[in-house]
């Protein structure tokens, strides 16, 4: 408990009194003369008898909180009244009795603490308590305890008359069912409507005619006006169907289980009729639904270019099927690919994932290239670590050289001013030590992802990726964080990282194998940026742009109108008929092409050690390296790309 602070203002202050008032239903707080000024009356009435001789305190304000259960503090004027009390508005709460605070004695004990923290006193009138005196702290204690005991008594009594009166058969309380009105004269019974009653035999009816929820529900609606008829939903014509108040029937439910009990009323429908409807809705079963599409990526996938997440959509395309795919708000504003289709998301990192997990050479590659960066970001952390030793370093002796002028001109005008200075360094060393730590962490971790052997990793990937295989779609959902750290959805790949196996390390931390996955033609021309730039300004034609990107020229062509980029004025460059293999023509000239001119070196290479034209373009073929025009070499090709300068192409 918080200690109690000292009173100002003298031992004969004026206290000022804050009253506070409840009751627990609406009907009671709508009664104008009723409980609520009752409790306020008495509260006026024992101030006036402590204002007697002595002033002892004046009224500030009443807390009225009508329709409010005491068995939380989810009241809105208690919370004004402690907010009050918690600004020294307030000296004293009166109150009528101990359950108007709270009927929780646990909630009791936390207001109790809060007023005794901020000099305020409790005074209960029918238990004459006084929080000012321990013994009054003590009697508060022991009678909320008993108060507590007192209500949950009561909740369990009202729960087992509940109980009673439902194996009796007595209705529910609240509404009561279509079909029925209540019994005036005899508490819990029910009694049959004539109208109401006809409509539901007619629901009855309908339904074992049309054999469907919907039909039966439009049949009925063209039939009856009657409101309640015209209200009904498909799930509520399935309710009145599957009630079994209707053939006279009351279920009790009681921890988990259902009792049956004969009903205090007369049946609507007969039992055979009952049956017979549920054996047509059991022969039926739950109506077709649209399925629901497993985004597993969403939230996880980003753009490149803006950085917005891509959430999982669904719509209807231009042939009116259904298509799933990841896209953020509007279109990207920096020009960044901005959706992509869910199955071709989980297709190429699914793919991926395969293919580590079979091609051990290819993972110890990814390995090592994480290794590589984290020994750069090690070698970042190590350089800021220095720097704050000896920003340290220079601290400390600006806090020492400060400390002692302030012993040696004591008494000075100045010596505030070292004071706040000396503050200021103090807690500038206590934010570089903050930072110093956060930075060492960081460290050992990255240390310890860095030396995690090659076999380690291999073993530990290979078990997280099989298992997460092996998930249904709605699973991975829920798993795939425990495996993919980040996608970033490029112009023309999808950049991805997995999180390290060891869960010891922090989420950020935790990206030692990542990669880049092109992404397929057919996507790459669904971002107009990445189209313009090959058609308008490297002035590429369809066939060119195809050859590149691995489509066909019709589908290029196809994107070409669609994006709009065939109407758009294109430079006037005349283009060669042939452009050799080695070369790329961009921009009005021709262009070393890396990729074919180490090819070139390749094929010299090997004619060099003296292998035959045709053993060459074997070579060639069995590397699945493909001509300017897609196709396979002979030993022609081969002779020509020999007979060519390696410095010029020719025209």
């Amino acid at each position: 408990m918080g200690r109690k602070k000292p009173a100002t203002g003298g031992p004969h202050r004026v206290r000022r009194v804050a009253f506070y008032v409840r009751v627990s239903t609406e009907g009671q707080a709508r009664v104008q003369e009723g409980s609520l000024k009752n409790q306020e009356q008495m509260l006026a009435s024992e101030l006036r008898r402590r204002n007697t001789g002595t002033p002892w305190g004046r009224h500030v304000g009443s807390y009225v909180d009508g329709g409010f259960s005491g068995s939380n503090t989810d009241r809105p004027e208690l919370k004004r009244l402690l907010a009050d009390v918690e600004r020294g508005a307030v000296d004293a709460v009166f109150f009528t009795e101990l359950s108007r605070l709270s009927r929780s004695l646990k909630d009791f004990l936390n207001i109790f603490e809060f007023t005794q923290e901020h000099n305020c006193d409790l005074v209960c009138l029918k238990t004459e308590i006084d929080t000012t005196s321990p013994f009054s702290n003590l009697v508060v204690r022991i009678l909320m305890v008993f108060a507590e005991f007192e209500r949950e008594i009561t909740a369990d009594r009202i729960k087992r008359n509940a109980y009673e009166r439902s194996k009796r058969g007595l209705a529910y309380g609240g509404f009561e069912p279509f079909g029925y009105r209540r019994d005036l004269e005899h508490k819990g019974r029910l009694l049959i409507d004539p109208e109401e009653a006809r409509l539901v035999r007619q629901v009855y009816t309908t339904y074992i005619r049309k054999r469907s929820l919907l039909e039966a529900l439009k049949s009925l609606r063209a039939k009856h006006d009657h409101p309640r008829i015209q209200k009904l939903s498909r799930n509520g014509i399935y309710g009145i169907l599957t009630s079994r108040v209707y053939i006279g029937i009351r279920e009790i439910k009681n921890n988990g289980t259902v009792e049956e009990v004969t009903g205090a009323w007369k049946p609507i429908i007969t039992t055979k009729t009952f049956e017979q409807v549920r054996d047509i809705l059991s022969g039926n079963g739950p109506g077709p639904r649209t399925p629901r599409h497993n985004y597993i990526f969403s939230g996880l996938i980003r753009c490149a270019k803006c950085g917005r997440k891509l959430q999982g959509k669904s719509g209807k395309g231009r042939s009116g099927q259904p298509r799933y795919y990841y896209a953020h708000p509007g279109r990207c504003a920096e020009g960044g690919l901005h959706s992509i289709e869910a199955d071709d998301a989980h297709r190429l990192v699914e793919e991926w994932l395969g293919a580590i997990v079979r091609d051990k050479d290819r993972f110890v590659d990814l390995a090592e290239n994480g290794r590589t960066e984290l020994r750069r970001k090690l070698r970042a952390i190590n350089r800021d670590l220095k720097h704050l030793d000896h920003e340290d370093a220079a601290l400390r002796k600006r806090l020492a050289d400060a400390t002692t002028q302030s012993l040696s001109r004591a008494g000075s005008a100045t010596e505030a001013l070292r004071e706040k200075e000396a503050d200021k360094l103090l807690e500038q060393l206590r934010a570089n030590e903050q930072q110093t730590e956060q930075l060492r962490a960081e460290a050992e971790s990255l240390t310890a992802i860095a030396d995690t052997s090659d076999a380690s990793l291999f073993r530990d990937y290979s078990e997280r990726i099989k298992r997460f295989e092996k998930l249904s779609s709605g699973q991975k959902c829920r798993r795939v964080f425990d495996l993919v750290q980040s996608l970033t959805l490029g112009e023309q790949s999808l950049h991805l990282e997995l999180v390290h196996p060891n869960g010891r390390f922090k989420p950020e931390a935790l990206s030692i194998l990542c990669d880049t996955i092109p992404l397929p033609g057919i996507l790459l021309l669904k971002s107009k940026p990445f189209l313009r730039r090959l058609y308008q300004d490297e002035n590429l034609s369809a066939r060119a742009i195809a050859r590149r990107i691995g489509v066909g020229s019709s589908t290029v062509a196809v994107a070409i109108h669609k994006h709009g980029l065939a109407s758009e004025t294109r430079r006037d460059i005349k283009r060669p008929q042939h452009v050799p293999f080695g070369y790329d023509f961009k921009n009005g000239k021709h262009v070393p092409n890396q990729k074919e001119q180490q090819v070139i070196r390749t094929v010299r290479q090997l004619r060099s050690a003296g292998l035959s034209l045709r053993d060459i373009a074997a070579h060639l073929n069995r590397k699945l390296v493909a001509t300017k025009r897609g196709g396979v070499w002979d030993s022609a090709l081969v002779g020509r790309l020999l007979g060519r300068s390696p410095n010029k192409p020719r025209s």
